[in-house]
């Protein structure tokens, strides 16, 4: 693969909803050499970790994308200021309710996630196979 195996942030605007157009744009200028599945997938997966973070964890302080060396994955990390709240899929009443499906989406998605904190933030990350 011939992109950057570095990581590129994106920080996000305080006191505002995400741009999530904004971040799916980004998002395909920085995976634009990945397979059109893979870059779906990301837009995904990432927009449903950001609007997670946006609606339970008091707002996205930052997001990061990479291609690890070696690895035929894109990690995605999307960090908050809540540590202590942990992501938990919502078993749904209402099968018709928008809410209570991030989580699902990100499990189907990703080959692995997971949650990392630290003094005074919270990362919530992913790997999505490169197709």
């Amino acid at each position: 693969m011939g992109i950057t195996r570095t990581r590129q942030t994106y920080e996000f605007p305080t006191g505002i909803a995400p741009p999530l157009g904004e971040v799916r744009a980004w998002l395909r200028e920085r995976l634009s050499e990945v397979g059109r599945a893979t870059i779906a997938d990301t837009e995904l997966l990432t927009t449903e970790l950001v609007t997670n973070a946006h609606e339970h964890a008091d707002g996205v302080a930052e997001l990061r994308v990479s291609v690890p060396s070696g690895r035929d994955v894109v990690r995605v990390e999307v960090d908050d200021r809540r540590p202590r709240l942990r992501p938990h899929r919502v078993i749904k009443s209402d099968p018709t309710s928008p809410h209570g499906r991030g989580l699902a989406l990100v499990e189907s998605i990703s080959t692995e996630w997971g949650v990392d904190t630290g003094a005074g933030f919270k990362t919530v990350w992913a790997e999505i196979p490169v197709l």
